[in-house]
């Protein structure tokens, strides 16, 4: 008589050892990012980290994206980051966990987004990108922080075609409160331990302080255009007309709120982030900046760039393209957790988990990226992508794909042209680039560097 045993249960994912009570929180030392590379590289596709009680899986394979993304999106739906992201921006399109209320939501607000609609704000971005020659031309053969610089424009553009409002004179104040508020957030999701909001610790009150500057200005400007009954055709009459398809109902105060926060402080400083870091790779790239300006004077003839150009800008995307490959500004989704228990490749996912896909490991993934790590724009042009459509996910992908692409490459890629056909720019004698993870990715220390004219 044979008796059958009981098939063994799958094993947990690989990861770093930890000790009582705070697991393996020392990982995170040295930041998130450094956590989640260094993890993949030593552990693999899978990795899981266990931080006082909760369990962290960092995904770093296409496979693994599209399970849990799209194809066991409902095994992994989105957590609820009311205590992470949400404490900055509310509960946006970005943060919206419940998947009934954040669909209304996509639905009122998709139709501003569309290409066509974005084309009728092209003069405000192009006015905006002359302003950026302005100062930039007025500061050449001195040492500017790009990334200041880059935050402006941004925030010049999305101000101009969501408010038809000039921000420029507070963007000193709206550039370090987005900065300090993503990394009170980032703090809170890698600590072991962290205090409710209700205790005044000195973080606590210092992000409040930060949060308040962000929430006075848009709410100043809101108020400012229902008083006045204007109607201007910007991304804020959008939301004020928008109406869910099915209800035919409008947002709520608080949904309006929490939209204009999403739009305002996300929708800016991903794009300023991504085009800091293309300064930078266009100065450790000589031969790239001559192909740059080649396709640029050909096409522009010395004038500046518009939206209507970008077609005929190959090369330009390409650039961008790579960058967003490279430092992509979402290094990692954000979290999922596992609605029950589950397996993904053969490992076991305990219920709870709290998943996130590394953007930034699966687009160096040597399987699919050949010479990961090298600049290589012509990857786009040449037919050398992965043929895996989740090995290049620089907006996300599935249903919670990031609604403000369109406007993100539109903007990237005006913006890119501009500078590169008008200025070079060179990093400050002994900088050293070092990348941070706030839930962007972006320069830790800035980016300084000489700016000189054409």
């Amino acid at each position: 008589m044979t008796t059958s045993l009981p098939p063994r249960p799958l094993p947990l994912a690989p990861g770093p050892k930890g000790t009582w009570p705070l697991g393996s929180a020392h990982a995170f030392r040295q930041g998130f990012l450094h956590a989640t590379t260094s993890g993949w590289r030593q552990y693999g596709d899978l990795v899981r980290f266990e931080i006082a009680g909760r369990t962290l899986l960092i995904v770093s394979h296409p496979d693994f994206a599209q399970h849990v993304l799209v194809d066991g999106a409902a095994t992994f739906p989105k957590r609820d980051v009311r205590f992470g992201l949400g404490l900055l921006l509310g509960n946006g399109l970005v943060t919206n966990h419940d998947h009934a209320s954040w669909l209304s939501q996509r639905r009122m607000m998709q139709p501003m987004f569309h290409k066509a609609r974005l084309a009728t704000m092209a003069h405000k971005m192009e006015a905006a990108a002359a302003r950026l020659v302005d100062r930039l031309g007025a500061q050449a053969g001195r040492t500017v922080d790009i990334d200041v610089e880059m935050t402006s424009v941004t925030l010049d553009i999305i101000t101009q075609t969501m408010f038809s409002a000039d921000l420029l004179g507070e963007a000193g104040k709206v550039g370090p409160a987005v900065a300090a508020g993503t990394r009170f957030v980032q703090a809170r999701i890698q600590a072991p331990f962290s205090p409710p909001m209700s205790w005044p610790t000195p973080a606590n009150k210092a992000f409040t302080r930060q949060k308040g500057v962000i929430d006075a200005i848009v709410r100043r400007l809101v108020d400012e255009r229902r008083a006045s009954g204007e109607t201007k055709g910007d991304l804020l009459d959008m939301l004020l007309e928008a109406r869910d398809e099915d209800t035919g109902e409008g947002m709520t105060d608080e949904q309006l709120r929490d939209e204009v926060l999403t739009i305002f402080g996300a929708g800016h400083e991903t794009t300023a982030n991504t085009l800091t870091f293309a300064c930078w790779v266009l100065s450790q790239h000589p031969d790239v900046v001559a192909r740059l300006r080649e396709e640029l004077d050909r096409v522009l003839a010395g004038r500046l760039p518009t939206v209507a150009d970008l077609p005929n800008l190959p090369f330009t995307r390409a650039v961008l393209d790579e960058t967003l490959r490279l430092y992509p500004a979402a290094p990692v989704t954000s979290p999922r957790r596992a609605a029950h228990d589950t397996e993904l490749g053969g490992w076991r996912v305990p219920a709870e988990t709290n998943v996130f896909v590394s953007t930034f490991n699966i687009h160096r993934h040597p399987a699919f990226w050949p010479n990961a790590e090298t600049f290589d724009p012509d990857r786009f042009l040449t037919g050398r992508l992965p043929a895996h459509r989740f090995a290049y996910l620089p907006f996300g992908a599935g249903a919670r794909k990031c609604i403000g692409t369109n406007l993100a490459v539109m903007e990237g890629a005006l913006l890119l042209a501009t500078l590169a056909s008008r200025f070079d720019f060179q990093p400050a004698e002994g900088f050293r680039m070092e990348l941070e993870q706030t839930i962007t990715l972006r320069a830790k220390n800035g980016l300084p560097m000489i700016v000189t004219k054409r």
